[in-house]
């Protein structure tokens, strides 16, 4: 048996949005998962030097670009349909395996069908043999297995809407830019 811990269904994670043209296929995704596809992109340095990609891509290669609210929830619900059972809440703690033949024991607050930044839940334990942390940055996971110190990126994102002339330029380009006058330790992309 599958279970997905998932602490916000709705989540708009973070995040470029960009998967490699294989992805598609490999992972059986639908076409209409893709909201752009992206065949030219703009590197900017922090001299402000451009280069140009995507002169060696053909005429039916791209980068997707999705968002990941609809990417997710479209795993999350295929998986559910495989037999997953999808549980909205939150991992609080998990306990290790003390001997071989032993479960992992995880506690979480079971959401059931709350919404909003004031659910509480209903605390609940499960047991599995396998657990595969996938829960970001701040992983509790990570956590609780003192995997240790190892090095990530918060990231933020801002949805602006342009007039649709202006979104033109933007319909398959995209812009990365680095430098510490964008991000002190990464980069920023339109």
């Amino acid at each position: 048996e599958t279970y997905i811990i998932e602490r916000k269904l709705d989540n708009c994670k973070p995040c470029g949005g960009a998967i490699p043209l294989c992805m598609i296929d490999e992972f059986d995704l639908p076409r209409n998962i893709v909201d752009r596809e992206v065949k030219k992109m703009t590197m900017i340095s922090p001299t402000n030097k451009e280069v140009q990609i995507g002169q060696t891509l053909k005429n039916d290669e791209f980068i997707g670009m999705v968002r990941r609210e609809v990417l997710d929830d479209f795993l999350r619900q295929r998986a559910k349909e495989n037999g997953a059972h999808l549980i909205n809440g939150l991992m609080t703690s998990m306990s290790m395996p003390q001997k071989k033949d032993e479960a992992y024991v995880l506690t979480y607050n079971d959401y059931g069908s709350e919404e909003g930044s004031a659910r509480k839940g209903e605390k609940k334990t499960l047991e599995v043999d396998v657990i595969i942390g996938a829960d970001g940055a701040n992983s509790r996971v990570a956590k609780d297995i003192e995997a240790g110190d190892y090095e990530y990126a918060i990231a933020f994102q801002e949805r602006m809407r342009i007039p649709e002339d202006k979104m033109e330029y933007y319909k398959d380009r995209a812009e990365m830019y680095v430098g510490e006058d964008v991000s002190p330790d990464f980069y920023a992309w339109v």
